[in-house]
């Protein structure tokens, strides 16, 4: 484990608005408070397919 807190881990999306949005992934890198790096991707993967992101987007990760 670093010193900053970061391994490996999950990620998801979660919407209620739009389930097309819900997904989930995993990371090597996953803490921090900040999102992960697959994750943000996948947000522009789904912007590109779907349009603009639903209002009630949330997503979470949770370390290994």
């Amino acid at each position: 484990m670093s010193m900053l807190g970061f391994r490996g881990g999950s990620w998801w999306l979660s919407s209620k608005k739009d389930p097309r949005w819900n997904c989930n992934g995993s990371s090597d890198c996953v803490g921090g408070f900040c999102m992960p790096e697959e994750c943000e991707q996948r947000i522009k993967e789904l912007t590109k397919i779907l349009g603009k992101k639903p209002s009630d987007l949330e997503y979470g990760y949770m370390k290994d």
